[in-house]
């Protein structure tokens, strides 16, 4: 029987606060790969976007493990490990193959200029660059459960369609890889990892999603405010379909469950220590925003009945999460 409309939305709400407060038992690692700056004022600027995303992610964000790789001018620097080279980076990839498991997160980010050749994008690097396809293979060897690839640069439009995968979020500064003026979406975006207005829904929490939406909308207002016209559009892509969203069509989009249910931050911490239940809950957060994605395709009937399967599985699995900790 489908639950009527108020039960249902006192249902969603009250999962919803149990999504909020669990923490799965997951490794998170990031790559933060900064380009080639050129100019005295672009090393700077890329630098800044480095140790601020890096201090964020290692610090309040609590993630395991964060490696800042980056061109040679900032390699002395404390927070960078090594040279942003494609060595390197094949280097950090050919690691964590051994040890990411599919409980865990990776999260790649991308800071510096980028180039387009008509057919794929590529970030600036020392020495041979690597394009879109060469971290969509370098991706395809790891065996983490859900990987966030967050491109800030200039001509970054294409990584959307070369990274798409299930499981896979990717977030990109521009929509096409002809939109190859310096970007301001970096600006924004490490500003939401650290800013307490980025938490859209003020619950506590930090998803990908309210990430993505606070800089895109950040970016607008930018170029809104001083009147130009704006050079860079940004996407989220999270279906696996190869087609991102702007953020002003994420409402009526299938894009963005999946970034709504990835957390940076959770409000209030609670630690699933067994394995087998944390693999449960994450599978179940899975079906539901994949069945978030078929809403259009679905009566209102089909579509409702299901969710409320879904929720009433995740509510029970819950339970039994918060007697083990009894």
């Amino acid at each position: 029987m489908v639950l009527p409309k108020a039960a249902r939305t006192a249902l969603v709400l009250t999962v919803l606060c149990f999504m909020h407060g669990t923490v799965l038992s997951q490794h998170r690692y990031a790559l933060i790969i900064g380009g080639l700056g050129g100019a005295p004022d672009q090393i700077a600027r890329i630098e800044t976007h480095l140790e601020a995303t890096f201090n964020t992610l290692s610090g309040p964000l609590a993630f395991d493990e964060v490696t800042v790789l980056a061109e040679r001018t900032l390699a002395g620097k404390s927070f960078v490990k090594g040279e942003s080279t494609a060595e390197n980076i094949r280097g950090w990839f050919a690691s964590l193959a051994s040890t990411a498991t599919p409980q865990d997160e990776v999260y790649v980010l991308l800071f510096g200029h980028g180039s387009y050749d008509g057919s794929h994008s590529a970030l600036n690097i020392p020495r041979r660059d690597l394009y879109d396809r060469d971290y969509a293979e370098l991706a395809h060897a790891l065996n983490a459960g859900r990987m966030v690839w967050i491109c800030t640069m200039s001509a970054s439009g294409p990584f959307v369609q070369a990274l798409s995968a299930p499981d896979h979020i990717v977030i990109t500064a521009t929509r096409t890889g002809t939109q190859r003026n310096q970007t301001v979406f970096p600006q924004f975006l490490v500003e939401a990892l650290a800013a307490p207005s980025s938490d859209l829904d003020r619950d506590g929490s930090l998803s990908v999603l309210e990430v993505f939406q606070y800089a895109a909308e950040k970016t607008a207002a930018h170029y809104n405010e001083a009147g130009h016209l704006a050079t860079e559009h940004s996407l989220l892509e999270d279906t696996g379909d190869g087609e991102g969203v702007r953020v002003e069509a994420l409402n009526d989009s299938a894009e963005g469950h999946l970034a709504g249910i990835t957390y940076l931050r959770r409000g209030t911490i609670l630690v699933v220590a067994d394995d087998a239940l944390a693999q449960e809950r994450s599978m179940l957060e899975g079906r539901i925003a994949e069945l978030k994605t078929r809403k259009q395709d679905l009566s209102d009937t089909a579509y409702y009945a299901e969710l409320e399967t879904l929720f009433v599985a995740l509510a029970r699995l819950n339970d039994r999460i918060e007697a083990q900790l009894e």
